[in-house]
């Protein structure tokens, strides 16, 4: 039974009996001032083992945990208006969208600013080079590319960046057609260097080359809100209908199991032990 942690503002989640997965509450051990989780939107862990969680919190929206859940460090205070996705790079750097002021930040393990994308409050829309319109989630690729799914609240594109923060192109479009979205709202990339977009609005996970060539598509995932590769496995979190994570086949998309009984779960992301951990919006 592998370990399955809720990054969560409810109450206790339930598991479907057949998982093989159980729900280990309270695994993070709160600093001052905090008392409970603020709708988390994002969770990722670093190469050194720990835990970065974005929510909701004006105080400490950023908060670092190690593996055995004790509090770190936080950052952040006053500097998002509506928290979104969080990842981590090979480096141990921390990426969060901040989809209200349309802005992508890039951190420091230790919380330092790195890089600002995206201009405060300014809308672009799919053709901007340097602007976002409801940007939602990231991904960094090996050699330090950047993949950023822009189209919550408006646009409909994946945006790629060099290392540097230099435009490099976009795809997308609305529609329902495969290589357009409506609504991409994760995306994360396997040992390859192919892209798994959740299109959210269409009800599908695509696939691409780092050029944006389409390569297929999955529908059986239900509305996919947040989506994670590691290893053979693509993890996703269906946060409107099945209210649930699949574990899938990352070769043909064959679901392998199923965790039930979450809320509106957003984000997914998987430890080196295989240790699961959702974020509940």
């Amino acid at each position: 039974t592998a370990f399955l942690a809720m990054v969560t503002a409810g109450a206790v989640q339930a598991v479907a009996a057949e998982s093989n997965y159980q729900v280990v509450e309270n695994w993070a051990h709160f600093p001052d001032g905090v008392t409970a989780w603020s709708p988390a939107t994002g969770v990722d862990i670093g190469p050194e083992g720990n835990i970065y969680v974005f929510h909701r919190n004006e105080a400490k929206p950023i908060m670092a945990f190690d593996s055995n859940g004790k509090f770190l460090r936080a950052w952040g205070r006053g500097m998002f208006k509506t928290t979104h996705f969080l990842r981590t790079d090979r480096e141990g750097n921390v990426w969060v969208t901040d989809r209200g002021d349309h802005q992508v930040f890039k951190f420091s393990p230790e919380g330092k600013l790195l890089m600002t994308l995206g201009q405060k409050g300014v809308i672009g829309m799919n053709d901007s080079r340097d602007a976002f319109f409801g940007v939602a989630d990231l991904v960094i690729a090996q050699n330090g590319d950047l993949f950023i799914a822009d189209g919550e609240s408006g646009n409909t594109r994946i945006v790629k960046y060099s290392k540097d923060g230099q435009f490099v192109m976009w795809w997308g479009g609305r529609g329902p057609q495969p290589g357009h979205f409506i609504d991409p709202h994760s995306i994360a990339i396997d040992a390859a260097g192919l892209l798994y977009v959740g299109d959210r609005g269409n009800k599908r996970i695509q696939v691409f080359d780092q050029t944006g060539k389409f390569i297929r598509q999955w529908t059986q995932f239900g509305t996919p809100w947040g989506v994670f590769v590691k290893g053979d496995r693509l993890y996703v979190v269906d946060g409107t209908e099945a209210n649930c994570l699949y574990i899938a086949n990352l070769k043909d998309g064959t679901i392998l199991d199923k965790v039930e009984g979450l809320k509106n779960a957003t984000a997914v992301t998987v430890d080196a032990q295989g240790a699961i951990y959702i974020g509940e919006v």
